[in-house]
């Protein structure tokens, strides 16, 4: 039995280490999705960026063009001064062509407000655009690493499942069957060593004399607080 329970303790922290690297095996994949996301939002941020800018270039050549249009009348406007008979005409006309005069005016401080707006945000773009290739590059390498640790860790857990399948094999069917159900209830730890009298599985009390009795290694004992199999180890 003593020769079990040692054999037993060395599946369990082989189990343990499993269980780390499975864990690994969930996480890592997760990081790999947070910086494809990550950079997936750069590229979306650049886009948009584009089209905003695209979007205030087609609004400036807009109101450029309504300008070209504008001014076209008021010369065709101010050449009609001369034609006028009537003081009433002349003034009347004066007053339109001002009138447009001062509406080209507001037209031109628009287009020279998206001008500067459309430079600010491509001096942004232009900043955005570097920012997104420097990423990619270092998540490129990143990604990189983090594929050749998931394909190492697959590789340790195979290995271990393959030495804790031969640890199990020279344990009793019975005494196998039990660790498996507590591993299942005990959330992956069905065998813990014992400390000072203290069970480091739920860190309760073990009565004196049972404790003495773990000591030896010679039977199952289990924890009266979270019944995990004992194992005195010298280590500890």
């Amino acid at each position: 039995m003593e020769l079990e329970l040692k054999t037993l303790y060395e599946v369990q922290k082989i189990d343990s280490e499993i269980i780390e690297n499975e864990r690994k095996m969930v996480i890592t994949p997760n990081k790999i999705e947070e910086l494809n996301k990550e950079i997936q939002d750069l590229i979306d941020k650049v886009e948009k960026e584009k089209q905003v800018i695209e979007e205030l270039d087609k609004e400036r050549r807009r109101k450029e063009k309504e300008l070209d249009v504008e001014r076209e009348k008021i010369q065709k406007l101010e050449s009609k001064l001369y034609e006028v008979k009537t003081n009433k005409e002349y003034q009347a006309l004066l007053k339109e062509i001002e009138t447009m005069k001062n509406m080209n005016d507001a037209t031109e401080e628009e287009v020279l407000i998206l001008m500067e707006k459309t430079e600010d945000l491509r001096k942004d773009h232009q900043s955005s655009a570097v920012f997104l290739k420097k990423r990619q590059s270092e998540v490129g390498s990143e990604k990189k690493k983090l594929e050749e640790e998931l394909n190492s860790i697959e590789q340790i857990v195979t290995r271990l499942k393959t030495e804790r399948d031969n640890l199990l094999s020279i344990i009793d069917g019975g005494l196998r069957n039990t660790y498996d159900m507590l591993k299942i209830k005990r959330g992956g730890i069905a065998v813990v060593s014992v400390k000072s009298g203290l069970c480091l599985g739920c860190f309760m009390n073990i009565p004196p004399q049972l404790f003495i009795e773990v000591m030896k290694n010679r039977q199952i004992i289990s924890c009266p607080s979270c019944n995990r199999i004992l194992y005195y180890s010298e280590e500890n």
